[in-house]
């Protein structure tokens, strides 16, 4: 179900993303997807969110919360399955249009949003995704 509200531990979010408050910012809170600004979701980003809901099920809601906020690793490895799952929702036609989605797709999985720690390059990040993208 998507809830257009905050989600219930936006205040830890907060405190360690400054950008979650942002419009267009969604979170999964298992079991929904929570869009605070009231945005239309195309199946791409629910696809993704519904990998993050799928891993805190998995992991149990809570502890992955308390580990996606405190460990950056954890928190790229969590967004980089779940970037995947977009990518793959979106399937460019030729070449040309798989390479500007997978750097589309490259740039958001870097985005100050996430406040990796250390910061992310792109091409680390487009490297991953090609890697999981062939699993």
């Amino acid at each position: 179900m998507i809830i257009n509200e905050l989600p219930p531990n936006f205040e830890q979010i907060k405190a360690a993303f400054p950008r979650a408050g942002n419009p267009g910012v969604v979170f999964a809170y298992c079991p929904d997807i929570y869009n605070p600004s009231g945005i239309t979701l195309p199946p791409a980003l629910i696809a993704h969110e519904n990998v993050h809901m799928e891993r805190q099920t998995a992991w149990l809601q809570q502890k992955w919360w308390e580990q996606y906020i405190a460990d950056s690793e954890f928190r790229y490895n969590e967004e980089l399955l779940a970037h995947v799952a977009e990518f793959k929702a979106l399937k460019a036609g030729d070449r040309n249009a798989s390479a500007r989605l997978l750097m589309s797709t490259a740039l958001r999985l870097v985005a100050p949003l996430y406040n990796y720690q250390p910061p992310r390059t792109l091409q680390q990040a487009m490297k991953d995704l090609l890697q999981e993208i062939a699993k």
